[in-house]
């Protein structure tokens, strides 16, 4: 069966992440009408190459180009964007620095511009993210939003009094990067006692490693789920231990939750946003922390700012960043 198809054209989201990247065609109203994902090629030039062939094999099948299980016809893109987690320069289309990948000053604009002849924008992941939750997502309509994705790290996209917020050199937002323990755990950033490093997924995986070391005994199902390795626990096996009742990852995911609330706190008192948006790989796979997290939050936050607000979860999943970078990048053709 055919999807309508608006006949203002549609967009391309590009959601660039660690592993993967995922291609989306997003109508005018933000709904995702096709989607891909391909494993990543690590180096730039590569990653590049790749989008490049997407892109060109899509506008050579326009005319009657038909994904697979979707039936969609008569694709005309208007403009490409694409989401990256790091620092951008979003005025010259540059990946200055994405920790993922370990990219540097990646210039992607203005080659795919020129290549194309199609507008493109680049924008920091989480911040396209909060854009398309504020416009075509659980966010609609809300004036002052805090969009917080929780996967190997903590990227936020702020909204506030219905605008975007990226401040001076484009950096708004780090909330992963606030400190919540003064002198506490390093952190990749190379500061101290960031909320990443307590409850991002690489701070988690290294906390529950740190105690099963201590206690192997205690910790033995987290262990036998890593292969046997303790320096194997990641965040997925303490969230299948934790759906099979066990303690150890019971109490990890309490610990996670009481961090997840310091951070979130410090960030309602300072900002007052209507909605709390969260989403990102350690949210989707323990979902009892946004309760766990949220009870805290209610209790010790400041009661102002939480009397009329809400704490959601994100409703695009894992096509957040691709559907947030196709409205971003809608925003700029108007």
């Amino acid at each position: 069966m055919n999807k309508n198809i608006d006949k203002k054209g549609q967009y391309l989201g590009i959601d660039i992440g660690g592993t993967n990247i995922r291609f989306g065609i997003v109508d005018v109203r933000g709904r995702l009408l096709s989607f891909k994902s391909l494993p990543i090629e690590q180096s730039a030039d590569k990653a590049i190459e790749q989008i490049k062939t997407f892109i060109k094999r899509l506008i050579e099948q326009s005319e009657g180009y038909e994904t697979e299980n979707t039936g969609i016809k008569n694709i005309n893109i208007k403009a490409v964007g694409i989401a990256a987690a790091g620092q951008i320069d979003r005025k010259n289309g540059i990946i200055i620095y994405s920790p993922n990948l370990n990219w540097r000053n990646v210039r992607i604009k203005e080659e795919l511009e020129n290549l194309f002849n199609i507008p493109v924008l680049i924008e920091n992941d989480v911040n396209a993210i909060a854009y398309g939750e504020w416009k075509a997502g659980i966010g609609k309509g809300v004036k002052n939003l805090v969009c917080i994705f929780i996967g190997t790290g903590i990227g936020s996209g702020l909204v506030i009094n219905n605008r975007l917020i990226e401040g001076c050199n484009g950096s708004a937002g780090e909330i992963g990067h606030t400190v919540i323990v003064s002198g506490g755990r390093k952190c990749h950033c190379g500061n101290n006692g960031c909320f990443e490093a307590y409850a991002g997924g690489w701070g988690i995986a290294e906390i529950a490693v740190e105690k099963a070391v201590q206690n192997p005994d205690k910790y033995k199902m987290l262990i036998e789920l890593s292969a046997g390795d303790v320096n194997n626990i990641s965040p997925e096996a303490i969230s299948r231990a934790y759906m099979l009742e066990d303690e150890a990852a019971r109490e990890l995911v309490h610990i996670t939750a009481g961090y997840i609330a310091d951070g979130i706190i410090s960030t309602i008192n300072l900002l007052n946003p209507c909605m709390i948006v969260l989403g990102g790989g350690v949210i989707d796979g323990m979902p009892d922390l946004v309760k766990i997290a949220e009870k805290e939050i209610r209790k010790r936050a400041l009661k102002v700012s939480v009397e009329s607000l809400k704490i959601i979860k994100s409703e695009f999943g894992e096509s957040a960043g691709l559907i947030g970078a196709a409205m971003v990048a809608k925003s700029q053709i108007k």
